[in-house]
């Protein structure tokens, strides 16, 4: 049997991850920057998710675009 999870709990894990890859899970930051980045990194992934989209290619693409800018 498959479980298939919502929008919502897809989201955060993507979130979580990038932004643990993208910022070396904030490693020297204080809270401030903290707060920030993952600001930017829970509106990238709602930028580039899209109903066909898997969980590693939404994760790629977030990495993609964070590492790009």
């Amino acid at each position: 049997m498959t479980h298939y999870l919502n929008y919502e709990t897809r989201r955060d894990m993507i979130v979580t991850h990038a932004w643990e890859r993208w910022t070396k899970n904030g490693l020297w930051m204080n809270e401030e920057a903290r707060e920030e980045t993952a600001k930017i990194v829970k509106d990238t992934v709602n930028n580039y998710y899209h109903d066909d989209i898997t969980d590693a290619q939404w994760l790629a693409a977030t990495l993609d675009s964070l590492t790009s800018a």
